[in-house]
Formats: structure tokens, C-alpha cells, sequence
């Protein structure tokens, strides 16, 4: 699209080209304002001492460089009344919202567990895999993960757990390679020091109903999730 510029204006573009172009020209300044050569351009945040006490988490980890920002929570004291772990991920977890920053997701969450744990997650000890927010490319990074694990394995023996439950992407970032994973499916196994099982998350079951998947498929999925979740409560819960 031609857009025809007033004359005035390509008069003033003009004079500014020859104004630039002979590089030295007077700045005209008011009677009571400073020299130019005596401003101080340099700034300095002024922040108050208080509300950086209430605004960061003392507790908040400093170990990667690549953090984008710290995730909702996750250095956060807890007060779990079950001694299990469970670790969730969220490409993004914002300042509002549950477990899992999708409400529909959060709330078929809530409802997988209770019914076949027969408590919410709430009542358990819930963290993010990875604690902060980093760019899509670092999220296999070993050693980010490594320094999340510091916390984990803290909270581990701070909050005594007993058992661990890897949902979805979370097991996935822990256990990239997929046939190791997917060996995994339905199986007890060691993982920092304490019983642990995978279990599909319910992201999964949101994007096969949005991208229309098979009715037989989704129950297939779900009789999947309900074998896992059954498998936590009789080998590790009845096993403690």
C-alpha cells in the first residue's frame, strides 16, 4: 500500500538529513536548565529493602544462570498431611491458578487422584520437575535438572517421603530416552533413594479429546493412567 507523505514533513526529513550529516549543530536550551555536558544520564533503581524482603523467597535457588524466573510456589514451604511426592510440569505456571496452569487439565488432575488415591493432591507434597521457568531449549539440559534434584532430594528427607509419582512431561524430562520410559509403564522402581512410579498426566488426555482421537483410544488411555495410579496405591501406600 502507497501512503503519499505531506510536503511539510519531507521538508523536515530533509533539513534533519543535512542537520545530521554536517555533525556539529547547536542545542538550544532553556534559561534555567544545565550545560548538556553536565547531565548525569547514569541510573539507579531506588528499591525499597522491605519490599524486596516480601517480594523474594530467601529460600529461592540461585544455581542457574539460564532461569528465566522462578515458578509459583516452588521454594515455598509446604504442610503435606501424605508422605508422597508428587512431580508435575508446566511449560508455564503463573501466579494464579492450581497444580497445572490449564484449568481443565488441573481439574481432571484432582479428580484421577482422589478417586484412586482416595486423597487430593493437595494433601501430598506436589513440586514442578524443574522449579523455574527456562527456555524451551534448556529444558533437557542435565545439569539444570541436576540442580532441581539438589531441592528435590532436600525435600525428600525434610518432608520424610515415602513414595514418588512422575506424571507426564515431568517423567519424560527426567527419562528422556521414550523405550526406557515407556519399559517404566506399570513398574515400582528406585528413583533418588525412594519407590517410585510414572503415570501418564492428564495433558494427555486433553489433547487426544481436542484432537479427536478414538473414543476407544482416550479409554484406553484412561484404563492406562487408573493401572498406574492403582499400582502407586497397592505396592507403595499398602507397602509402607
Amino acid at each position: 500500500m502507497r501512503v503519499d507523505l505531506y510536503p511539510e514533513f519531507l521538508e523536515i526529513l530533509a533539513a534533519a538529513k543535512g542537520l545530521v550529516a554536517g555533525r556539529r549543530f547547536f542545542l538550544w536550551r532553556g534559561e534555567h536548565e544545565s550545560e548538556p555536558e553536565g547531565v548525569d544520564f547514569s541510573f539507579r533503581p531506588v528499591v525499597s529493602e522491605k519490599l524486596v524482603e516480601r517480594t523474594l523467597d530467601k529460600n529461592a535457588c540461585v544455581l542457574c544462570t539460564q532461569r528465566i524466573s522462578y515458578k509459583r510456589g516452588q521454594f515455598s514451604p509446604q504442610h503435606p498431611s501424605q508422605p508422597y511426592l508428587m512431580l508435575v510440569h508446566n511449560d508455564f505456571l503463573g501466579p494464579r491458578g492450581g497444580i497445572y496452569q490449564n484449568s481443565e487439565e488441573d481439574s481432571l488432575f484432582g479428580r484421577m487422584v482422589e478417586r484412586v488415591l482416595g486423597f487430593a493432591p493437595a494433601e501430598a507434597l506436589v513440586r514442578e520437575v524443574l522449579r523455574c521457568h527456562f527456555a524451551a531449549e534448556h529444558l533437557t539440559n542435565a545439569d539444570l535438572l541436576q540442580n532441581c534434584f539438589s531441592h528435590l532430594r532436600a525435600d525428600i528427607e525434610h518432608y520424610g517421603i515415602k513414595g514418588i509419582l512422575l506424571f507426564g512431561k515431568a517423567a519424560s524430562l527426567v527419562f528422556p530416552d521414550k523405550a526406557k520410559l515407556e519399559s517404566m509403564q506399570g513398574q515400582v522402581f528406585e528413583w533418588q533413594g525412594v519407590a517410585t512410579t510414572v503415570c501418564a498426566g492428564p495433558g494427555r488426555l486433553v489433547y487426544m479429546r481436542e484432537k479427536g482421537f478414538a473414543k476407544e483410544a482416550i479409554d484406553a488411555e484412561r484404563q492406562k493412567i487408573f493401572a498406574a495410579l492403582t499400582t502407586f496405591k497397592e505396592k507403595i501406600i499398602g507397602g509402607v
